[in-house]
């Protein structure tokens, strides 16, 4: 049955009919719609797909306060208290159908997990008029054909690393991933850094407010598209946040750094939150640069950040030796 045939009304929410995929852009505009026809209401959009073991909700409405189009939030589970994955303010379904299949559809979510394509060297070079000779096609005959990826397996070991609520790795799953970078440090001498992050709004009175979960959601967002795939994002004694940089020493990391810091204050956050008024810090760390020893690494990150509160820096770097 096509969405727009079926839905109803329950008290202030619009419930659309259950959809067996992920929503296409027709779905999304109609639920727009719908949102825009019932002020105030909450329209409730669920699907599951077949190849997923979760329900997911999006949950659509329009807020008087907000001037950059409906808020949109998705859910994972049906229950009123089921947990935000994200949430975004925005007119252009395109974009929200890209963060709807980034999060959901098992293709992207698999890609996003196991990255199986080609990947290119970058390598940084003098530019010459010259035209780059052509790689070399390694030709590999009687290859077995790509072994099962069982993609449930895959998204219950990710709910397992990630907290539930935010969807950012959890406290545990950062101590891990340092400790693989350290252990890939000590066979191959790759350097890898460490952000120690934190982030607060200022209040009226000068002092520092935690950001509500809506905003930390944004933050996330922001903060994992300035940053590349390998990269991983993680709470760490809350509420700071802590990103993981493997292949990266001191100076990519503060490259790194101020792109993130650039991608959260370039643009409000939310409505009425004004960039001047966020209050944003960065600890850096790496190793070899600054250790060669993974519980140091963390509290020189830590270090660096709380001299950058001090001394009101946004970004510090932990001297090296």
């Amino acid at each position: 049955m096509p969405l727009h045939d079926s839905f109803k009304t329950t008290g202030a929410n619009v419930k659309l009919s259950k959809l067996a995929t992920v929503p296409c852009i027709e779905d999304l505009d109609f639920s727009m719609q719908q949102a825009g026809k019932h002020p105030q209401a909450v329209v409730e959009l669920p699907w599951k797909a077949a190849t997923s073991p979760t329900t997911f909700v999006l949950r659509v409405t329009y807020l008087d306060s907000s001037d950059e189009g409906p808020s949109w939030t998705l859910h994972s589970g049906e229950a009123v208290d089921s947990p935000a994955l994200w949430s975004h303010d925005s007119v252009d379904t395109f974009l929200i159908q890209s963060l709807i299949a980034a999060e959901c559809d098992p293709e992207r979510a698999l890609t996003s997990i196991i990255d199986t394509a080609p990947k290119r060297e970058t390598v940084t070079v003098p530019k010459s008029n010259q035209p780059a000779p052509p790689r070399p096609q390694t030709v590999r005959p009687n290859l077995p054909a790509p072994a099962d990826l069982d993609r449930n397996i895959l998204e219950a070991l990710q709910r397992e690393l990630r907290r539930e609520g935010t969807g950012l790795y959890s406290e545990a799953s950062f101590y891990w991933l340092v400790i693989q970078e350290f252990n890939r440090y000590q066979q191959t001498e790759t350097p890898c850094a460490l952000l120690i992050m934190e982030m607060g709004l200022r209040l009226t009175d000068g002092a520092i407010s935690l950001p509500p979960l809506r905003v930390l959601h944004e933050v996330a967002g922001r903060i994992q598209a300035a940053s590349r795939p390998l990269d991983s994002l993680c709470h760490y004694k809350d509420p700071k946040l802590a990103l993981v940089l493997p292949h990266t020493d001191i100076n990519q990391a503060m490259q790194q750094a101020m792109a993130v810091e650039q991608a959260l204050l370039a643009t409000p956050l939310g409505p009425g939150l004004d960039p001047r008024n966020v209050a944003f810090n960065v600890g850096i760390a790496g190793i070899p640069d600054t250790c060669d020893h993974p519980g140091i690494l963390i509290a020189a990150g830590v270090e660096a950040l709380e001299q950058s509160k001090k001394t009101n820096t946004s970004i510090l770097l932990f001297p090296s030796a």
